[in-house]
């Protein structure tokens, strides 16, 4: 199966996405429907996150009464026992998952804690750090999430990139979530569907969601909320499958400090494994669904064998990643089967030469991005460098676009 690679600069593949499709353009990131804290009391967010579900619910009725009482909004606490009850299901369902590793790193650069083979796609960041677009193996399909006409929800819109370029984009239907959908993944099967949203249904912030693909009516299944201990009330993302090596990864910002995620590594099993709350002792399930402590997690001997397998299968797609990184100064997509990746790939010198002065109008279109994201926050009422600068900005990406082009013309009649 021939190999699919995407831009090495998410702003190039907007850059081409917007040039033929103005509404694939992704605007800031929305706030659907809520963000921590999860209320003003400190002592019922420490209660939830630490999934003392019943604890917290009898909290926040009594804070109900108060207010009441006192003709205030109950809204706040009302959301509170809304979460707990959601919580409380969610430990009658929670999923055995054997976690390998755990690392935490920072949110903005939290894909390069993801040692993927390129069998499984590229995985690009915006800027902003606020969006993933997934490129798969399958004949060039791109998902890219993108603003919806009519709301600033974020919605996942299927792109194929053709010769060098993206086609008219299509929603993709049937996942029956309304709100923010963001962080796809395709298995390599083409049918299986991981992404995260931020919708009413969820535990809160972000929830991971699984679905697979029906080929009659040409539509995805209802999605499935993936329930502890993917889940939290934090923000919980990008979940990624390794069906060669046997190893998953998603992300978590529960329990870290503001710009830093977790990246937990587990062992995918091949179903649902629900562990029986009626037997278990309720400290060693919230354990395993809260995944605060991993080495506090009880396993048994044959887990802990199989945790050691897994560990020397990820030091070997780590190595395997490194090694071809290594190698790699930049991505550069000259058509669906042929991908640049240093100077020396190019066949025509002039190719060559104009693709160093690609490399270092994007890293100049970066940096004013940069300075123009920093002014605005640090300047507002600059209002007329803010309007060089956005002026400035514009000529660097249709400079670079043009660029593009001339090195695929350059180098694919050479």
């Amino acid at each position: 199966m021939k190999r699919i690679v995407t831009y090495i600069i998410y702003a190039c593949v907007a850059l081409m996405a917007h040039a033929q499709n103005d509404s694939i353009a992704p605007a800031a990131a929305p706030t659907y429907p809520y963000l921590v804290p999860i209320s003003s009391v400190e002592d019922l967010n420490a209660d939830i996150l630490s999934l003392q579900f019943s604890k917290a619910d009898a909290s926040a009725k009594k804070l109900i009464q108060t207010a009441k009482r006192k003709r205030q909004s109950t809204a706040e606490y009302d959301k509170v026992v809304d979460i707990c009850h959601k919580g409380e299901n969610g430990l009658r369902g929670v999923d055995r998952v054997l976690i390998v590793d755990s690392v935490v790193v920072d949110k903005k650069n939290f894909l390069k804690a993801y040692p993927l083979s390129e069998d499984l796609g590229t995985l690009t960041l915006s800027e902003k750090g606020d969006i993933v677009q997934y490129q798969t193996q399958l004949n060039g399909m791109v998902l890219l999430p993108v603003n919806a006409s009519d709301t600033t929800h974020l919605h996942i819109v299927r792109y194929y990139l053709e010769n060098g370029r993206l086609t008219e984009g299509t929603s993709i239907e049937g996942l029956g979530i309304e709100g923010d959908i963001n962080y796809p993944f395709l298995m390599p099967d083409g049918q299986t569907f991981y992404f995260a949203a931020r919708c009413e249904e969820g535990y809160g912030n972000y929830d991971l969601y699984a679905t697979r693909y029906d080929s009659e009516s040409k539509r995805f299944y209802q999605a499935e909320n993936m329930g502890l201990p993917y889940n939290s009330y934090a923000n919980d993302y990008m979940l990624v499958i390794d069906e060669g090596a046997n190893l998953g990864w998603f992300a978590s910002d529960r329990y870290q400090p503001e710009g830093k995620v977790c990246i937990y590594t587990f062992v995918p099993n091949e179903s649902r494994q629900t562990i029986d709350y009626e037997t278990t002792d309720l400290n060693e399930l919230r354990a395993i669904a809260s995944l605060r402590s991993i080495i506090s997690i009880p396993i048994t001997d044959e887990q802990q064998k199989e945790k050691a397998e897994a560990n020397q299968r990820l030091a070997k797609v780590r190595g395997q990643r490194a090694k071809v990184n290594s190698v790699r100064d930049f991505e550069f997509i000259l058509n669906d089967s042929r991908t640049c990746y240093t100077l020396d790939d190019f066949k025509s010198s002039e190719a060559k030469k104009q693709c160093s002065d690609w490399l270092q109008k994007s890293k100049n279109l970066t940096t004013l991005n940069e300075q123009l994201q920093q002014m605005r926050e640090t300047s507002p009422t600059s209002s007329q460098q803010i309007i060089n600068l956005e002026a400035r900005i514009r000529e660097l990406q249709v400079e670079v676009h043009t660029l593009e082009k001339q090195i695929r013309t350059l180098e694919m009649v050479k």
